[in-house]
Order: C-alpha cells, then structure tokens, then sequence
C-alpha cells in the first residue's frame, strides 16, 4: 500500500480544514453490541483499500487490541493507551502496527502484518481511566492535545468504546464534530435497538455543554447506525425480524448496509484475525464490504 503525503490527503478527511483525521466512534452502552467487530472490520478493510489509520481500543476488556495482534503477554513493558491519558507517551510511541495471528508463539513469524493500519492497545487497566481523569482536571484535555500535536497523514481515527458513557468517553467524544461520526454498532434484537435511545440522550447533553465553547468542536453526532446479526434465508429468529422492522421505522435515514447473521463470526476473538481476513467470504465480511463503498471508502489506486 502507497503511503500518503500530506498534500494527498483528501479534505473530506479533514473536517473544516483541521490539522488531524476524521474521526469513526463506536458506542453504544450495551456489553457485546458487536462494536469491536464493526470498528476492526471496517479499520482493515479502509486500510486495504488505501485508507490509511490508528484504531484506538478504549476498553478493559481488549477485544479490539486483541483482533489486532496483541494480548497482555506481548505487550509487556510497552504503553498503552493509559499512557496516552496519563501523558506519559505521545501516539507514536503506543501505536504499534496492527497484525493477526497467523501461528503459535509471540515470534514475528506468528504474525502478519495489516499495511496501512495502527492499533492503541488498551489494557485491563483502562478500568480506571475515569478515576484518572477525576482526580487530575488537566487529563480531561489528553485527547484534545493529542489530537491538536498530531502531525501525520493518516485519514481514519477508528476509536472502539466501552459499553459506558463515563468521563474518558467524554474526553474524546467532546472533540468530534459534525463532519466526524459516532456509529452504533446493534445486534439485531430490540432490546438492544433500545439501548440506541441513551446514546441520542448523551449526545445532546455533550452538544448542549459544549455549545457556547471554542476550545472543543463538542458537535459528536450519529451519520450512520450498524444493525448486525439480521436474518439470512437460514437464519430466520423473530427477535432479529423485529429487529430490523423497529430500526427501519426508527432510523431509516441513518441505517448502513445490513450485516447479515453468521455463526461462526465470533471466531475472530479466538483466533485473533479481523473478519475480512479470517472469513473473506461470510456474509458479514461480504456486508462490511458492501458497508464500506457505500459510505464512500472506494478502493483507491
């Protein structure tokens, strides 16, 4: 894959001209919603089509770090995304080049690498990260100087979230703009559609503190909704078929491309590969590609 330069970025991946990427934000306060599974997803398939970025993993349990190359063992003695909160290290010195296992072991030769591609690991210690950012007022701003020092030509921040809507969510949700986008990733149950009710509410209370405020964008705004797990000609649940008929009535405007029910999906945790790598050909890799031209990630040359 080229390597952009700067002169070569696209300004649609430059809101309103700034210095630094746009910004994807999978939330939704809902455990096992299948956000990691969107954010890694479309991360590699952008990064095979020529769109270069960083997927940030903000949750303990380190799913997202996970699918892309790395656990607790091999990321002994090295920083992590805490780091970045606690401004003991700048993105480059956590940001290591996402990969999938391809063997046994911690060798190079388990692993290949995804061109194009950084993950910021998370670590269960990342639990804590609310506590951090309470008792030291300043660390509330760590993404704001992150994002304001950044000096690189990458075109996606893919940031995985979890299942809270807590003070390090806020840190970061506060610097996206309109031109960026939060995106639900939901199962195809309407409990979980539910959930998406919270999130518009959480939302607006970021837009209205941070309305009259010219330090921050604080405009975080949901330009797409992920419905995942819905019906096949094999797969044929009631609560999936509800499902999407409450989403459709709901949300039609925002709705992607479906991500179709596959079984053998969760695979990618225990194997640790990216769906499009892992199963290339299943219905939810064959959807997150169809996803992703139609929100305008065509492949480049």
């Amino acid at each position: 894959m080229k390597t952009q330069t700067a002169r070569q970025i696209e300004t649609r991946f430059r809101p309103r001209g700034r210095r630094y990427p746009k910004i994807y934000a999978f939330i939704l306060e809902c455990g096992g919603s299948t956000k990691s599974t969107s954010c890694t997803s479309m991360a590699v398939e952008g990064a095979d089509r020529g769109y270069t970025g960083t997927v940030f993993d903000f949750d303990a349990n380190m799913s997202t770090t996970r699918i892309l190359g790395y656990d607790e063992t091999s990321l002994k003695g090295r920083k992590t995304v805490l780091d970045l909160i606690h401004g003991t290290a700048t993105l480059d010195e956590v940001a290591l080049p996402a990969r999938y296992r391809i063997g046994d072991g911690y060798d190079d030769d388990a692993f290949a690498y995804i061109p194009g591609l950084r993950v910021v690991p998370s670590c269960s210690e990342m639990a804590s990260a609310d506590t951090a950012i309470a008792e030291d007022a300043d660390r509330q701003d760590w993404f704001a100087e992150l994002l304001l020092s950044y000096d690189g030509d990458e075109d996606v921040f893919w940031c995985d979230f979890p299942a809270s809507y807590g003070r390090m969510v806020y840190s970061v949700l506060r610097m996206l703009d309109e031109g960026d986008s939060v995106i639900p990733s939901v199962k195809a149950d309407p409990k979980d559609v539910q959930y998406l009710v919270p999130l518009f509410t959480e939302l607006e209370r970021i837009r209205e503190k941070n309305r009259l405020r010219r330090s921050v964008p604080g405009r975080p705004t949901i330009n797409h909704l992920i419905l995942t797990g819905t019906p096949t000609p094999t797969y044929r649940e009631a609560p999936a078929r509800r499902a999407v008929q409450l989403a459709e009535s709901l949300y039609s405007d925002i709705l992607t491309p479906y991500i179709r029910y596959s079984g053998d999906a969760k695979k990618l945790y225990e194997d640790w590969c990216p769906l499009p790598i892992l199963l290339p050909n299943s219905y939810p890799a064959v959807d997150y590609r169809k996803l992703m031209t139609g929100i305008g990630f065509t492949r480049r040359d």
